[in-house]
């Protein structure tokens, strides 16, 4: 079931092994994106964090951060420069984590699957009801995007990139139906 009144309009997502800060640190950074300098209040978000040791192998300390926006009172150029911000800030936390070369690590239908999986998941969205309406390689960012077309009209989006050899999705937005 779709419930488009309580979904935030973006969400990014980082995954990291081994990050060089704590978790405090990394939502601290993350909470000064969501409060334009000069603002009463902080922009429309939630902010949560998930943390574990994986012992699979080879032992290991993961984090899961998520950042999810609304879209409430941005323009158009305060939207880009938050984007911007936060794309900064996620690929810097990214960088300090990142394993192996990316661009042979996945292909880009398991790159789509993934897209999928978490648009359904954060989005309550039936998969069979999301069409691909635009796919595209970033080689310079290191990333797959994907915009979908659904069946009620919203546009969809996914950045899935590789962290560790793993498909990792990033970035998640939505748009109501054009009218």
């Amino acid at each position: 079931m779709d419930h488009p009144s309580v979904e935030p309009d973006e969400i990014w997502i980082l995954n990291v092994e081994g990050l060089e800060m704590t978790a405090d640190e990394v939502i601290k950074e993350l909470q000064d994106l969501t409060w334009p300098p000069g603002q009463p209040f902080p922009l429309m978000s939630n902010i949560g964090a998930r943390q574990g040791i994986m012992n699979w192998g080879a032992s290991s300390s993961f984090s899961e951060f998520l950042l999810e926006m609304g879209a409430g009172g941005l323009g158009g150029l305060e939207a880009a420069g938050l984007g911007a911000a936060i794309r900064y800030t996620y690929g810097k936390f990214r960088a300090r984590s990142q394993g192996d070369p990316w661009e042979d690590s996945i292909s880009e239908d398991v790159a789509l699957a993934q897209a999928k999986a978490r648009i359904v998941e954060y989005y309550s969205v039936a998969e069979d009801d999301l069409s691909v309406q635009r796919s595209e390689t970033d080689g310079v960012d290191e990333i797959f995007k994907f915009t979908f077309i659904h069946l009620d009209g919203r546009t969809f989006g996914a950045e899935v990139g590789v962290i560790r050899q793993s498909p990792t999705c990033m970035r998640l937005w939505r748009a109501a139906p054009s009218t």
